[in-house]
């Protein structure tokens, strides 16, 4: 079983999952949060040289806004291939915020992967599960699906919500995830849900 652990520190849930061998951090959370997310470790009595890789659900400025300030710290940015080209989506927005520092992602510190190599780059950090391509809020959106039964969806448009959605790629995300017969959704903006009441 991985552990998981919430940090609340800025307005977009943040995870560590802890492998057996390695630990993830699942989206990161907007610029100049950097010493808030270091004391949110602190209080889960956690270490950012814990942190192995940084899983980022998409490159919207409150998702991806430390992810470089980070792994300048020994952390690696890890994407998959449909996310290559929305990196620095979110640079011209934090360009915009005077006095706000931003670190742009550095591309060729990236490590690249396809959703097909994402059960493997798992594996090797002791964590059973995937990689899922889930567009629908955005283009680049991936979610995490942990074999366990828990998966961390990022923003894409909550599951009460789906009604709304009905014939579109937001609910094409969705089916993807329920035919996994996921017990627990994390979103990314919204409290985490229990499916195995339902």
């Amino acid at each position: 079983m991985s552990m998981i652990t919430e940090l609340n520190y800025s307005n977009t849930n943040t995870y560590l999952i802890e492998g057996s061998k390695g630990t993830i951090l699942f989206d990161t959370g907007w610029a100049g949060t950097f010493n808030s997310f270091c004391a949110a470790l602190r209080e889960n009595g956690k270490k950012l040289q814990d942190i192995d890789y940084i899983i980022i659900s998409h490159f919207h400025p409150d998702h991806m806004g430390i992810a470089q300030e980070i792994a300048n710290r020994g952390p690696v940015i890890n994407i998959v291939d449909v996310q290559r080209d929305y990196t620095h989506a979110a640079d011209a927005v934090f360009g915009k915020v005077k006095g706000l520092k931003f670190y742009p992602v550095i591309d060729d510190q990236l490590n690249v992967i396809t959703i097909d190599q994402s059960s493997a780059f798992l594996e090797k950090l002791g964590i059973a599960g995937r990689l899922i391509y889930t567009p629908g809020h955005s283009d680049d959106s991936i979610s995490l699906w942990l074999d366990e039964g828990l998966v961390f969806v990022g923003d894409l448009n909550p599951l009460y919500e789906l009604e709304l959605h009905k014939g579109t790629t937001i609910e094409k995300s969705w089916n993807k995830i329920l035919s996994l017969k996921p017990s627990m959704i994390y979103y990314g903006h919204a409290k985490a849900a229990s499916l195995e009441d339902e």
